[in-house]
């Protein structure tokens, strides 16, 4: 019976003529770099697919360092050009429609040289107290997370300055000295930044520091705190530092005031000076505390964001089937949202068949409501086969895929079946449910009927043998 059900599921979904259904799941952003190739591959749930790639718009013609395979779906960028940066997407196509891929940003990796290299500065501070030093005119470093900062002394950059309980860089790269001693006095500093996938270092000005004799020590204070911008679903890292000679232990607390201790959620590191969040939700958004034994505290803020994103399924891609009877007009609703303290995403365009929609003239297709929503009149429902919104925010850009699937007047069919395998389907449930019920219940009619079955063949029995004594007796 399993089997049975199997084909006839199978039959009918081949009956559904819609077009592909896209599979691959790509990174929002890809850097590049001098040394690097880049191969994505565009898969689809559908027979005789053909897959065409689209850079800016427009459709990736097969070159020395980009080339796009129409039968495989791959994409593979092997030489390094500038030429080869943008967003690109892929339209899968059959017989019945297209469908568009989540859209990727593909972006140089680069280190540049910092900026306005000053002579050696000179930095005064007073024994004892908070001592920091600026790392000013940073060059811009992508991609973010592969970027460090580090801080050297002397020449050259093989003498790297590590953190202990005393020194710490905070998240802006500035080089703080919490408690600031003879013993790093007359000593040049630089600061640089390290990028892992280049490969490369870039150094900064050079400021010689100079410490200020002195009797007293300062008492802790704050002195910095982290406010960062976290994507969903990523790890946040929150920063607080205190200066002073009685450094005391740094403990942390969520938005509701609630002591927080290692888990999977959140662990400490750097002395208790940075907190890391893991798995970052919304709920995560807010002010978190960091405060000291001498009830010195700071604020740092976390704010989560992220593309669109669709409630359907809570990503920024999606695919959903449309099955249209005979209605006058359908309407398609791209309802992608933002984090909830940020604006609504706008939609920059709706595409059919992955070819955007320039022309609304004809009233056949029409844009409401800010152009979320598409109205498509019956005249053109049989030919629509797919039809795709784009829309996006600062943080990036979301697709949906609404299928369509145009059955017509018959309103018996509410699915992929045609009427005759829905006929043979019903009856070849029916057949074998009163299979099954006979069978189930055979013991019990037999418990039920046995009785009287017996009772009436002693009786006969007994009927044919007082026949045969009489006949014996005659």
């Amino acid at each position: 019976m399993q089997s049975f059900l199997m084909t006839c599921l199978l039959i009918g979904a081949q009956s559904f003529n819609h077009p592909p259904i896209i599979t691959s799941e790509f990174r929002p952003e890809y850097f590049l770099n001098k040394i690097s190739n880049l191969a994505l591959q565009c898969q689809a749930y559908s027979e005789n697919t053909k897959y065409y790639w689209y850079q800016n718009g427009r459709k990736v013609e097969n070159q020395i360092q980009i080339t796009a395979n129409i039968t495989s779906g791959y994409l593979r960028i092997t030489n390094y050009t500038k030429d080869n940066f943008g967003v690109f997407y892929c339209v899968a196509e059959n017989d019945y429609g297209a469908s568009v891929s989540p859209f990727v940003k593909i972006s140089e990796a680069v280190l540049d040289k910092f900026r306005n290299i000053r002579p050696l500065s000179m930095k005064s501070c007073e024994e004892y107290d908070h001592c920091k030093l600026d790392c000013s005119y940073k060059p811009r470093c992508e991609p973010h997370d592969a970027c460090q900062f580090e801080w050297t002394h002397g020449i050259g950059t093989q003498n790297t300055v590590s953190e202990d309980e005393n020194i710490a860089i905070d998240l802006d790269g500035n080089l703080h000295f919490l408690n600031v001693s003879k013993d790093f006095e007359n000593k040049t500093y630089a600061c640089g930044i390290w990028n892992e996938q280049t490969r490369t270092l870039n150094k900064g000005s050079s400021t010689k520091l100079f410490i200020e004799a002195s009797t007293y020590g300062t008492s802790p204070r704050p002195v910095f705190h982290s406010n960062i911008c976290v994507h969903l679903g990523k790890h946040g890292v929150l920063q607080c530092l205190f200066s002073g000679t009685s450094m005391s232990e740094i403990k942390w607390k969520n938005k509701r005031g609630l002591s927080i201790s290692t888990n999977n959620k959140y662990r400490t590191s750097q002395y208790g000076r940075i907190l890391h969040v893991m798995n970052v939700t919304y709920n995560d958004e807010g002010s978190f505390t960091c405060e000291t034994e001498n009830n010195l505290a700071q604020t740092p803020y976390l704010n989560v964001t992220s593309p669109p994103v669709f409630p359907e399924n809570g990503k920024s891609f999606l695919t959903t089937n449309f099955t249209i009877y005979s209605e006058e007009f359908i309407r398609l609703t791209c309802n992608a949202v933002s984090s909830p303290m940020e604006n609504h995403p706008v939609v920059t365009h709706w595409m059919k068949n992955g070819s955007k929609i320039t022309s609304f003239q004809d009233f056949s297709i029409q844009l409401l409501e800010n152009n979320r929503v598409l109205k498509i009149n019956r005249a053109v429902i049989e030919k629509v086969g797919g039809i795709q919104c784009v829309t996006e925010n600062s943080e990036g850009i979301a697709v949906v895929n609404f299928l369509i699937n145009y059955v017509g007047d018959n309103r018996i069919l509410k699915g992929p079946f045609n009427l005759f395998y829905l006929a043979v389907l019903v009856f070849a449930i029916g057949v074998l449910v009163l299979i099954a019920f006979g069978f189930f219940n055979r013991k019990r009619c037999y418990q039920k009927f046995m009785p009287l079955y017996l009772v009436i063949r002693r009786r006969s029995t007994d009927n044919r043998e007082n026949n045969y004594d009489n006949i014996a007796i005659q």
